[in-house]
Protein backbone atom coordinates (compact mmCIF):
# COMPACT_ATOMS: atom_id res chain seq x y z
CA UNK A 1 0.00 0.00 0.00
CA UNK A 2 1.35 3.30 -0.59
CA UNK A 3 0.98 6.40 1.03
CA UNK A 4 -0.40 9.86 -0.99
CA UNK A 5 2.57 11.82 1.03
CA UNK A 6 5.19 9.40 0.29
CA UNK A 7 7.23 8.68 -2.78
CA UNK A 8 5.85 5.16 -4.19
CA UNK A 9 8.93 3.36 -3.56
CA UNK A 10 8.60 4.20 0.45
CA UNK A 11 5.76 1.54 1.75
CA UNK A 12 3.16 3.30 4.16
CA UNK A 13 3.68 1.59 7.98
CA UNK A 14 -0.28 2.89 8.66
CA UNK A 15 -3.88 2.68 7.26
CA UNK A 16 -4.73 6.45 6.62
CA UNK A 17 -7.94 5.94 7.68
CA UNK A 18 -7.90 4.09 10.60
CA UNK A 19 -4.50 4.56 11.90
CA UNK A 20 -4.12 1.19 11.99
CA UNK A 21 -0.63 -0.45 11.48
CA UNK A 22 -0.25 -2.09 8.09
CA UNK A 23 0.55 -6.19 9.07
CA UNK A 24 1.46 -7.71 5.67
CA UNK A 25 0.26 -11.05 5.07
CA UNK A 26 2.93 -12.12 2.67
CA UNK A 27 4.10 -15.50 3.29
CA UNK A 28 7.46 -15.22 4.65
CA UNK A 29 9.90 -17.60 2.92
CA UNK A 30 12.18 -19.39 4.55
CA UNK A 31 14.52 -22.64 2.62
CA UNK A 32 13.56 -24.82 5.61
CA UNK A 33 10.20 -23.47 6.93
CA UNK A 34 9.87 -26.77 8.69
CA UNK A 35 13.31 -26.19 10.21
CA UNK A 36 12.72 -22.44 11.18
CA UNK A 37 9.60 -23.34 12.99
CA UNK A 38 10.96 -26.69 14.48
CA UNK A 39 13.89 -23.76 15.60
CA UNK A 40 11.10 -21.20 17.10
CA UNK A 41 9.28 -23.84 19.06
CA UNK A 42 12.02 -25.21 21.02
CA UNK A 43 12.67 -21.07 22.45
CA UNK A 44 8.99 -21.15 23.06
CA UNK A 45 9.65 -24.52 25.08
CA UNK A 46 12.32 -23.03 26.90
CA UNK A 47 10.03 -20.34 28.07
CA UNK A 48 7.43 -22.99 29.06
CA UNK A 49 9.91 -25.31 30.93
CA UNK A 50 11.65 -21.75 32.55
CA UNK A 51 7.75 -21.13 33.80
CA UNK A 52 7.02 -24.71 34.69
CA UNK A 53 9.55 -24.79 36.81
CA UNK A 54 9.13 -21.82 38.49
CA UNK A 55 5.35 -22.26 39.66
CA UNK A 56 6.53 -25.45 41.04
CA UNK A 57 7.28 -23.72 44.51
CA UNK A 58 3.54 -22.28 44.20
CA UNK A 59 1.78 -25.43 44.05
CA UNK A 60 0.98 -25.39 40.55
CA UNK A 61 2.57 -28.00 37.63
CA UNK A 62 1.82 -27.81 34.18
CA UNK A 63 -0.19 -29.85 32.42
CA UNK A 64 -1.03 -30.09 28.52
CA UNK A 65 -4.11 -28.37 28.92
CA UNK A 66 -2.74 -25.64 30.76
CA UNK A 67 -0.37 -25.22 27.73
CA UNK A 68 -3.00 -25.94 25.57
CA UNK A 69 -5.54 -22.74 27.21
CA UNK A 70 -2.08 -20.49 26.20
CA UNK A 71 -1.43 -21.75 22.94
CA UNK A 72 -5.23 -20.32 22.46
CA UNK A 73 -4.51 -16.98 23.98
CA UNK A 74 -2.16 -16.69 21.47
CA UNK A 75 -4.02 -17.52 19.10
CA UNK A 76 -6.83 -15.42 19.70
CA UNK A 77 -4.31 -12.25 20.32
CA UNK A 78 -3.07 -13.30 16.88
CA UNK A 79 -5.92 -12.76 14.87
CA UNK A 80 -6.67 -9.40 16.55
CA UNK A 81 -8.51 -10.58 20.53
CA UNK A 82 -6.91 -9.71 23.73
CA UNK A 83 -6.00 -13.51 24.52
CA UNK A 84 -6.86 -13.40 28.09
CA UNK A 85 -8.75 -13.94 30.43
CA UNK A 86 -7.49 -17.63 29.89
CA UNK A 87 -10.39 -20.09 30.82
CA UNK A 88 -10.29 -23.27 32.77
CA UNK A 89 -7.83 -21.84 35.47
CA UNK A 90 -7.98 -23.48 38.70
CA UNK A 91 -7.49 -20.32 41.07
CA UNK A 92 -6.10 -17.29 41.32
CA UNK A 93 -2.46 -17.99 40.98
CA UNK A 94 -2.79 -20.92 38.79
CA UNK A 95 -4.24 -17.62 36.64
CA UNK A 96 -1.48 -15.89 37.46
CA UNK A 97 0.82 -18.41 36.94
CA UNK A 98 -0.79 -18.72 33.31
CA UNK A 99 -1.17 -14.97 32.16
CA UNK A 100 2.58 -14.43 32.65
CA UNK A 101 3.39 -17.12 30.39
CA UNK A 102 0.82 -15.93 28.05
CA UNK A 103 2.55 -12.01 28.17
CA UNK A 104 6.45 -13.40 28.05
CA UNK A 105 5.37 -15.52 24.81
CA UNK A 106 2.86 -13.45 23.02
CA UNK A 107 6.58 -11.18 22.95
CA UNK A 108 8.20 -13.44 21.12
CA UNK A 109 6.84 -12.79 17.29
CA UNK A 110 8.31 -9.21 17.95
CA UNK A 111 11.17 -10.70 19.44
CA UNK A 112 12.44 -13.24 16.56
CA UNK A 113 13.58 -10.81 13.66
CA UNK A 114 13.90 -12.50 9.53
CA UNK A 115 16.33 -10.88 7.40
CA UNK A 116 15.54 -9.65 4.12
CA UNK A 117 17.93 -8.52 1.41
CA UNK A 118 16.68 -5.15 0.25
CA UNK A 119 19.65 -4.02 -1.77
CA UNK A 120 23.63 -4.60 -1.94
CA UNK A 121 24.13 -3.22 1.65
CA UNK A 122 21.02 -2.71 2.98
CA UNK A 123 19.40 -5.31 5.04
CA UNK A 124 15.29 -5.55 6.45
CA UNK A 125 14.55 -6.52 9.58
CA UNK A 126 11.29 -8.00 9.65
CA UNK A 127 9.07 -8.99 12.59
CA UNK A 128 7.47 -12.96 12.13
CA UNK A 129 4.26 -12.53 10.49
CA UNK A 130 0.63 -13.75 12.18
CA UNK A 131 0.61 -17.25 10.19
CA UNK A 132 3.71 -18.34 10.71
CA UNK A 133 3.36 -17.68 13.95
CA UNK A 134 0.02 -19.28 13.64
CA UNK A 135 2.46 -22.20 12.34
CA UNK A 136 4.99 -22.28 14.94
CA UNK A 137 1.61 -22.41 17.69
CA UNK A 138 0.84 -25.40 15.70
CA UNK A 139 3.40 -27.30 15.93
CA UNK A 140 3.72 -26.86 19.53
CA UNK A 141 0.75 -27.89 20.54
CA UNK A 142 0.78 -30.84 18.64
CA UNK A 143 4.29 -31.51 20.28
CA UNK A 144 3.80 -31.12 23.66
CA UNK A 145 0.16 -30.70 24.28
CA UNK A 146 -1.02 -34.98 24.34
Amino acid sequence: MTHPILPPNIPAFFDKDSLEPIISEKEQEFEDRKGEAKRIVKRLAAIVEEHRLSAIPLGIEFNGEDLRSVISALRDHAKGGTGIPMPNTRDEIHAHVLTRLFEELVEEPSNILFTTITGPETTRYDAMNPSFWNECLNLMEKTYCP
